[in-house]
């Protein structure tokens, strides 16, 4: 999922190794992970079902969850009325 990058994703620390901001490794409490964003499923489902596939037929583990804000981050300082 590397390659996929949809349009409007600007380059940073990083870029070069080209992650689509929908589908990105992490490491969360010690245990490396892959975070694919729902919103590829309507972007691009050919994607979405390679990814879930990938998964069953690795017996990896999935879990449906949602990232909550860093501590000490303000969330509301995004938003703009």
């Amino acid at each position: 999922m590397s390659c996929f990058r949809p349009g409007g994703v600007r380059g940073g620390i990083g870029a070069h190794i080209g992650y689509s901001p929908l589908c990105v490794p992490r490491v969360i409490n010690g245990i490396k992970c892959v975070i694919v964003n729902e919103e590829l499923k309507k972007l691009e489902p050919m994607a979405w079902d390679f990814v879930m596939n990938f998964a069953r037929d690795n017996e990896l583990q999935v879990a449906e969850a949602c990232l909550l804000p860093e501590p000490g981050s303000n969330p509301s300082a995004s938003k703009r009325d």
